[in-house]
C-alpha cells in the first residue's frame, strides 16, 4: 500500500467496515496473542473502530483521536501495526479532490492458526519468552481429554453421505454458474513480505476453486505458501497440487507440516538423479583473486547473475551436485527458516550459502554459523549481493592480517661505529705502525725485562 501519511489529517473522513464476524474467542485472541505484538495502542484502536457508534457513516479522524486520547502520529503508527498483523485493511479514496479512508476490520486468526503462522508465532515468542509462550499455547488450544477406555466413533461426511467422485473432479454447471455470482471473498490480507510479488494468489484460488479443497482454510497459511514459493520456486499449479496432497479428503483439513514434508521429499527426489546445474558458479580461488576495489571480477559477476535468478533451494542443490553431495533434510529446514525471516533478498541469501559451502569449504550448512552471519549482515543493512561480496572480502582481508601482541616489545637495532666493525688484530698493528724502529726496539727490551722480573718475583 502506498504511504498515506501525507493524506492523513484530523479533518479527513473515514468509515469502518467489518470484513469478518467477531466472536468472544476473537477478542480473547486479540488480547492474549496479538496485543503483546502490536501493543496496547493498536489494540485500543482496533476496539475503538469496532465499537464506534454508526461506524458505517463517514466521520472525521478528529473524533476518533479524541476518543483514543492520542495524536495523529501515534494513531498512524498504531494503524500500521494493525495492518502488518493482518487485522486491518486500509483503503483510500479521492473524489473531487476530497480524500477519505475506509478501514476494514479483520477477525483475528484462530489460536491454532496463529501458532502455525511463522511470523506471528516467532514475534510473540520473542516478546513474551518461552515459558509464557508455552502457557499461551496450552491455554488457547483445545486439549485432548479422552481417556484410555474411550473410542472415537464419530462418522465423517463421506461415511454418511454418498458423493460421486466424478462430480467432485468436474463440478456440475449449476454449482459453477451460481458461484460466479457470489461476492468475491478477498480473504485475510497477507502479512507484509518482500520479493514474492510474482506469486499470483488469485490464480492459485482459481485452480483450487475447482477442487474439493476449501480455499477459506488456506487464508491463515498465506505466509507459509509464500515461504515455500520463495524457497523452492514453486509456481501456482505445482503449489495447488501440493496443497491437495496435504489436505485430508475426508475431513477437508489442511496439514501445514505434511505440506512441508511433501514438498521437501518431492524436491529431493526430483534433484537426486539430475546432473549438476549448467550455470557456472565461480570457485573460491577465483574469488580470492578478485580485485579489492569497487569493481567486480568476472567470477563475482557470474555468481551474482546466478544468485539473482535462482531460488535458494535450487542454488544449494546446484552446489551440492557439483561437489558430489546432496541436500540434507536439516539444510532444507535451515533455508526455509532463513527465507521466512525475510532478512534479505534471495540473491543475498544465495551468496551467504555460497560463502558457507565454497569459500569455507564446508560439506553442509551449519544453522549456528548461518544465524551468526545472517545476524551480522542484517545489522549492517546488507541488502544486495554486491554488498555481501564486499563484506566477505573485508572479513577475509581482516582475518589474513597478522595480529600484534600487546606484550611484545619492538626490537631495537643498534648501529655500530666504524671503528668497532674493524678486526681486533688490526688495532695493535695500527699502533705499531706509528712507532719508529728505535722506539720499537726499546719497547721490546722493556717487555723482556718485565718478563724476567716477573719470573724472579721482583717488582719494578
Amino acid at each position: 500500500m502506498e504511504d498515506s501519511w501525507h493524506q492523513l489529517k484530523p479533518r479527513t473522513g473515514f468509515l469502518v467496515r467489518l470484513a469478518d464476524r467477531l466472536t468472544d474467542q476473537s477478542w480473547q485472541t486479540l488480547t492474549q496473542l496479538y496485543q503483546p505484538i502490536i501493543g496496547p495502542s493498536a489494540a485500543g484502536l482496533y476496539s475503538a473502530l469496532f465499537w464506534l457508534p454508526e461506524r458505517a457513516t463517514y466521520k472525521r479522524h478528529a473524533t476518533l483521536l479524541g476518543l483514543l486520547g492520542m495524536d495523529l502520529a501515534h494513531f498512524y503508527e498504531a494503524r500500521l501495526r494493525l495492518e502488518a498483523a493482518g487485522l486491518l485493511t486500509t483503503k483510500v479514496k479521492t473524489t473531487n479532490e476530497l480524500t477519505s479512508f475506509v478501514y476494514e476490520l479483520r477477525a483475528p486468526l484462530q489460536p491454532a492458526d496463529f501458532f502455525r503462522d511463522d511470523l506471528l508465532s516467532v514475534q510473540l515468542l520473542g516478546v513474551v519468552g518461552e515459558e509464557v509462550y508455552r502457557s499461551l499455547v496450552t491455554h488457547n488450544t483445545p486439549q485432548t481429554t479422552d481417556s484410555a477406555d474411550e473410542v472415537d466413533i464419530t462418522k465423517n461426511f463421506l461415511d454418511v453421505f454418498h458423493v460421486d467422485g466424478q462430480e467432485l473432479k468436474q463440478l456440475p454447471a449449476a454449482i459453477t454458474a451460481t458461484r460466479d455470482e457470489l461476492p468475491v471473498d478477498a480473504g485475510a490480507p497477507a502479512l507484509k513480505s518482500t520479493g514474492h510479488d510474482d506469486f499470483d494468489f488469485k490464480l492459485l484460488g482459481d485452480i483450487l476453486e475447482h477442487s474439493f479443497i476449501d480455499t477459506r482454510a488456506l487464508r491463515s497459511q498465506r505466509q507459509l505458501l509464500l515461504t515455500e514459493h520463495a524457497t523452492y520456486g514453486l509456481d501456482e499449479v505445482t503449489m495447488a497440487r501440493y496443497v491437495g496432497e496435504a489436505t485430508d479428503l475426508a475431513t477437508n483439513q489442511f496439514d501445514p507440516e505434511q505440506f512441508k514434508r511433501v514438498i521437501a521429499q518431492s524436491f529431493g527426489q526430483q534433484h537426486r538423479a539430475q546432473p549438476a546445474a549448467s550455470e557456472q558458479t565461480p570457485s573460491a580461488a577465483e574469488l580470492a583473486q578478485a580485485p579489492t576495489d569497487q569493481h567486480l571480477s568476472s567470477a563475482e559477476q557470474a555468481l551474482i547473475k546466478v544468485a539473482n535468478t535462482t531460488v535458494p533451494a535450487v542454488f544449494l542443490q546446484a552446489i551440492k551436485q557439483k561437489r558430489g553431495g546432496y541436500i540434507t533434510d536439516g539444510e532444507q529446514r535451515i533455508i526455509r527458516d532463513q527465507v521466512s525471516r525475510q532478512l534479505f533478498p534471495q540473491s543475498v541469501l544465495n551468496v551467504l550459502i555460497y560463502h558457507m559451502l565454497v569459500d569455507s569449504d564446508k560439506p553442509t550448512l551449519s544453522k549456528a554459523l548461518m544465524d551468526s552471519i545472517a545476524n551480522d549482515w542484517s545489522m549492517k543493512k546488507i541488502q544486495t549481493p554486491q554488498a555481501a561480496i564486499k563484506e566477505i572480502r573485508e572479513h577475509q582481508q581482516a582475518a589474513s592480517k597478522p595480529r600484534r601482541s600487546r606484550n611484545r616489545q619492538p626490537t631495537v637495532k643498534e648501529t655500530l661505529p666504524d671503528w668497532a666493525k674493524k678486526p681486533a688484530e688490526a688495532q695493535p698493528q695500527t699502533t705499531q705502525a706509528k712507532l719508529s724502529p728505535a722506539q720499537q726496539q726499546k719497547l721490546q727490551e722493556r717487555i723482556a725485562r718485565l718478563q724476567e722480573r716477573t719470573a724472579d718475583g721482583k717488582e719494578d
